[in-house]
């Protein structure tokens, strides 16, 4: 007899290629997705996998089981969703987040999961947006909150919150009391996110130009190393001003007012819609809600 497990088992084993990574994803060891496929496979009286050097992928026996498993367990996602308690869901679910998230509202938004999924375990990875984007697209992440939504097949979205990029400084620098022209901020060492970041490229492109001033420009994935550079007048940051609301409220940093414009960081919620992916919406929801409890700008708006 075949059931929903097998079933799930055996559609993240042939979207992800290896029993490890099917294993890490359903919170389960390798020996039990064998176990699962073998059962399926003995059910069916046919194998459903290839099992080559390198990949695993479905046999064409396979790949026709896969599209009834896919509909049967999406039909089996629907049912529980019109009759289901969906606080009562169970598992793991990989949550990539990215810095500016963290450093704003991500306490208040684990608290409200916590709080509608008691039962739900989140396995939190803090990095770049580039990062976690591709991640998602291969599926090791289950949601991510990244800057932009993510392209790929499948793919949904919500948008989350907008966040000013601004100059950031030590109150040791002494600013002209209007704003700042670029050749006297390039005086200073700029700080910022690391390379393929939106805030790297918005800072490598305002001094990009044959009458631009040369600019020394520092980058780092950590953002705490960030902001202690920037308190210690080793550079002006690059930042949201967001993300250091404590240090310019005690006046340890301040917002540099300039004459050049800087794009808001746009965040969303995103994740790969699938049979099992009815958490992952439903949690995204959370996040659009707590973003928006918690100061940050929505999609499209502006914050002053």
């Amino acid at each position: 007899m075949i059931d929903f497990k097998e079933l799930e088992t055996f559609l993240w084993v042939a979207t992800l290629g290896s029993f490890r990574a099917a294993a890490a994803k359903l919170n389960t060891t390798q020996p039990a997705v064998s176990q699962r496929i073998a059962g399926l496979e003995q059910a069916l009286g046919a194998r459903v996998l290839s099992r080559q050097a390198r990949a695993i992928a479905p046999t064409p026996r396979g790949r026709e089981l896969l599209v009834y498993a896919e509909k049967l367990l999406r039909l089996r996602a629907e049912m529980l969703a019109a009759v289901g308690d969906v606080t009562t869901a169970r598992g793991v679910l990989r949550l990539g987040v990215a810095e500016t998230v963290v450093h704003t509202w991500l306490t208040p938004f684990l608290k409200a999961v916590n709080l509608c999924f008691p039962l739900l375990a989140l396995e939190i990875e803090v990095d770049i947006s580039p990062n976690l984007r591709e991640r998602l697209r291969v599926q090791e992440l289950d949601l991510a909150f990244l800057i932009g939504p993510l392209d790929a097949p499948n793919a949904r979205a919500l948008p989350l919150a907008a966040y000013p990029l601004a100059f950031i400084s030590s109150p040791a620098i002494r600013w002209p009391r209007r704003p700042a022209r670029i050749d006297e901020i390039a005086r200073h060492p700029i700080v910022t996110f690391s390379r393929n970041t939106q805030p790297y490229a918005a800072v490598a492109t305002l001094f990009d130009g044959p009458h631009m001033p040369q600019v020394r420009l520092h980058a780092s994935a950590s953002l705490a190393t960030v902001v202690r550079m920037t308190r210690e007048n080793m550079g002006v940051a690059v930042i949201p001003p967001a993300i250091v609301a404590d240090e310019l409220r005690r006046g340890q940093l301040r917002i540099v007012r300039c004459e050049a414009p800087l794009a808001d960081l746009v965040f969303h919620a995103s994740w790969i819609d699938s049979a099992a992916s009815r958490t992952a919406a439903e949690v995204a929801s959370i996040a659009v809600r707590t973003a928006g409890e918690h100061g940050g700008a929505r999609h499209g708006a502006k914050l002053r």
